[in-house]
């Protein structure tokens, strides 16, 4: 018999695993298949896991001695994993001028075929939302109205990322944390493989 293993999910599965079971993968498979698992600052395809982000951090795990809701727990594990995902030699900083992009993982909450079926009254309403708030990204949550300038960032940058694919990366691989974080009655997919 014959049994294969993509080699990104032996190595998942060697980050989460205890040392009794490290030295047995170690033991079966070789350590050279599992030194790429190590999280570092310098791949953000090593972090795989919230743990994953605070090991290459060099910060401890969270532990929650005051109950805070999920959901604030969740955003707090995501801003974590994103100061790891922008690696040792990303500075994020302001960009007064707005010349600099940032990228924020987006997420649907209709298929295609959902979209397709809506009378154009609410593809519409969907659309405008979508062109009020889209991709905006500034330091915190802001708003100013009726004032000399209209100005707002729809989202913190604290969990952005400088390229596209890293924001793929960081809303596919912990989408479950991100549905903790954005909870709204919807089922989650996969991660990446």
């Amino acid at each position: 018999m014959k049994v294969e293993i993509e080699e990104s999910k032996l190595q998942t599965a060697y980050a989460n695993a205890c040392d009794g079971v490290k030295d047995f993968m170690e033991s079966l498979f070789g350590k050279k298949v599992f030194e790429a698992a190590k999280p570092t600052l310098d791949d953000y395809k090593t972090i795989r896991t919230y743990e994953d982000a605070c090991k290459a951090l060099g910060e401890p795990i969270f532990e929650d001695p005051n109950n805070l809701p999920n959901h604030i727990i969740a955003l707090m594990k995501l801003e974590t994993i994103s100061r790891a995902l922008w690696g040792r030699n990303f500075q994020p900083k302001p960009d007064g001028e707005g010349s600099k992009v940032y990228w924020y993982p987006w997420f649907a909450l209709w298929t295609k075929k959902e979209v397709e079926d809506m009378n154009p009254e609410q593809r519409g309403a969907l659309l405008s939302a979508y062109a009020i708030h889209g991709a905006l990204a500034g330091f915190g949550c802001l708003h100013a109205y009726f004032r000399s300038s209209f100005a707002y960032a729809s989202f913190g940058f604290r969990l952005c990322q400088e390229t596209e694919e890293k924001a793929k990366y960081f809303g596919q691989q912990f989408i479950e944390l991100w549905a903790e974080y954005l909870k709204f009655n919807f089922t989650v997919g996969n991660r990446l493989k």
